[in-house]
């Protein structure tokens, strides 16, 4: 077996999240010298090179150092559990952790987990990261964040492994005076005429026409836009509708003050559920079992059916 200490591969995976061996020396608290030595140990260990060192002194991870990353990552967590279960002090989490999210479900889940986390477990350091399905999935393959919340139907990349928060619904959302704006539900088929403005956020959009085009509808998309405040706005001012699985209050409005409404869509086609999601075969710390506790709770909180206008 190489000769590989767990010191070697907590100086590789903070060179990993700085970006520098200068900036992963600070944060260790050690000399660059002393980073730059680890590093060096543990490639000639392994006889590869996991750091390519390029201009203004970046250091980027090779595809070796890319993989050897997202398992050395589990190996330490595993080690860092294993100390703590035995710890006199282990009912007492910290630590960072790293949490993604994509930007629809941000406003409706990252408030509450925060504010739990604070309240609860003060020195368990989160951090937050929100993109795109596609990113947040490919982040959780690098190691680069500890876990993630999106749609079930969003996750497309193989060794994730999904952990149910709560049902949710798709809304249509339209003009406060639309015809339909004061029904209890609704059809896509009786939207189907209206121009269609969907979120910019693969692989949301396509999901969302191909599941129309699968009830033998052919939707009229507008526009694609990135912004779901901007969507809001289009839709208030009678340029077409949306859909949307976040529900805020009922008393939202868009910026200019104008008001939308959010009609559920009683399709079954379009049922879907909000995940968590963690690398399928890293063992689930601790902490990450937590924060799937308090995200259970948030999601929960924050469900539709609980809104009072």
């Amino acid at each position: 077996m190489k000769d590989i200490t767990l010191r070697q591969i907590e100086y590789f995976l903070a060179i990993l999240d700085q970006g520098s061996l200068s900036a992963a020396a600070a944060a260790s608290n050690v000399s660059q010298a002393t980073m730059s030595a680890a590093l060096s140990q543990l490639e000639k260990q392994l006889d590869v090179t996991l750091v390519a060192r390029g201009p203004a002194r970046r250091a980027r991870p090779t595809s070796a150092g890319r993989e050897f990353g997202i398992r050395a990552k589990s190996i330490l967590a595993t080690v860092t559990e294993a100390v703590d279960s035995v710890s006199e002090d282990s009912a007492v989490l910290h630590g960072p952790l790293r949490i993604g999210c994509i930007p629809t479900a941000a406003p409706r889940m990252l408030p509450g987990t925060a504010s739990n986390f604070g309240r609860r477990f003060p020195k368990i350091d989160v951090s937050f990261v929100e993109a795109h399905p596609t990113t947040i999935q490919q982040m959780i393959l690098r190691g680069e964040i500890d876990l993630a919340v999106m749609y079930r139907k969003q996750v497309q990349i193989e060794g994730l492994q999904k952990h149910p928060l709560s049902e949710v619904q798709l809304h249509a959302v339209v003009a406060a005076d639309h015809p339909l704006a004061d029904r209890s539900g609704v059809e896509i088929a009786e939207l189907i005429d209206d121009p269609l403005i969907l979120l910019d956020s693969p692989p949301t959009a396509d999901l969302l026409i191909g599941q129309i085009r699968g009830l033998g509808h052919e939707p009229k998309v507008r526009w694609l836009l990135p912004n779901a405040e901007t969507i809001r706005s289009m839709v208030a001012w009678g340029l077409g509708f949306s859909l949307a699985n976040a529900v805020p209050h009922p008393e939202i409005r868009s910026f200019q003050g104008m008001r939308v409404r959010y009609l559920p869509v009683t399709n079954p086609e379009f049922s879907n559920t909000i995940v968590a999601v963690t690398m399928a075969e890293a063992r689930v710390s601790k902490k990450v079992a937590t924060a799937l506790d308090v995200l259970s709770q948030v999601a929960e909180d924050t469900d539709p059916s609980r809104w009072t206008a």
